[in-house]
Formats: structure tokens, C-alpha cells, sequence
């Protein structure tokens, strides 16, 4: 099956997009900027990742629910000690999880609350034994060999990043789905 929206279709769909919020994931600030921000979000037991999105129905355009967790995925850490810690204990488990997203061509992304992650990676700031240089090597060979992005933002900022991240994904979608409204004349 095969979606063909309008510009403006896509931009009522947008309008209807909602967060959805892994319901292993803590209540916190994440959810707290998304409601004072008056952005849809729904609580969801999600097979992978923190963070996905999906569209209702929305009258007029589409019957069904257009879910997006497939496609786009964003996993939430702390901090550096955090990752380190799920690659090491569960290194098997997350290798098979990132090959099946790939398989998949689901987009992977990992937050890290730590805008300083660069300079606490290089001076070894982390209580992981693991030497700075090979966990560079670790994380950076992580993520070309399963086209995942690592990407450090300061905790301020991440529930904002977190919505416009499967915001424009979403988009992005859409807009490859099908025909734009100038092709549709």
C-alpha cells in the first residue's frame, strides 16, 4: 500500500502528529516539554527505542493511523556512562537490535544529555574502565557499521530535538510517499 498526499495534506497531517513515549521510558522533563508545549504525545509500548511518532486518522485524508515507529527511532541516554554500560552488558542484544533496524531501514538515534560528551569522552570523564581511545573507536565503529547517529545535546534542550527530529522525519515521509500537490494538477 501506497499514500499519495497533497502539500497541504501533509501539512494537516503534521498537525496531527503524536510523540510516542516508550512506556518503559521515565515520566520526566521530556513529557513535560512536550505537554507545555501543547504537543500531542501518547504513552506506547514501543519494540525499539524511547521515542517514535505516528499520525491518527485524520478526516478527509486517511482512515487508518499512519505509524512511523518503523521508520524512525530515537533512544534516550543520560550520559555516557549509561551507554557504555547497555553496550557492555547487553553488546549481543543491541548488535542484533541495530542489524534488524537496518535490515528494516529504520533510522537509529541515540540522545546523550551531555553537550560536554566530546570532552568527556576524550579525558576519560566516564566510570567505565574502557580506555578514551578505544571507546571512541567503540562508538564511532558503532555507528557507521549500523548507520546510527550518536548525537550529544545538552538536557535543556533534547525534548525540543527529540519532536523535531520525528517532526521533519515524518515529513520527510510523507513527502517521498507520493505525489506533491503541483504533480497532482
Amino acid at each position: 500500500m501506497r499514500y499519495r498526499f497533497t502539500d497541504r495534506e501533509i501539512k494537516v497531517l503534521l498537525k496531527n502528529l503524536t510523540i510516542l513515549i516508550d512506556t518503559r521510558e521515565q515520566k520526566g522533563h521530556v513529557k513535560s516539554w512536550l505537554d507545555s508545549n501543547k504537543i500531542k504525545n501518547k504513552s506506547q509500548k514501543l519494540d525499539y527505542g524511547d521515542y517514535s511518532c505516528f499520525i491518527p486518522p485524520v478526516e478527509g485524508i486517511t482512515t487508518k493511523p499512519i505509524y512511523f515507529d518503523r521508520d524512525i527511532v530515537i533512544e534516550r541516554k543520560k550520559d555516557i556512562d549509561e551507554l557504555v554500560n547497555n553496550l557492555k552488558d547487553n553488546a549481543s542484544r543491541i548488535k542484533s537490535e541495530f542489524a534488524h533496524l537496518n535490515k528494516y531501514k529504520t533510522k537509529y538515534y541515540i540522545f546523550l544529555e551531555d553537550y560536554l560528551f566530546d570532552k568527556h569522552l576524550e579525558n576519560g570523564n566516564y566510570t567505565s574502565q574502557y580506555k578514551s581511545s578505544t571507546l571512541q573507536a567503540r562508538l564511532i565503529s558503532l555507528q557507521c557499521e549500523y548507520d546510527t547517529i550518536i548525537r550529544p545535546i545538552n538536557k535543556e534542550y533534547i525534548a525540543k530535538n527529540i519532536y523535531l527530529y520525528l517532526y521533519y522525519e515524518a515529513r520527510n515521509i510523507l513527502k517521498k510517499s507520493g505525489l506533491r500537490e503541483e504533480e497532482v494538477r
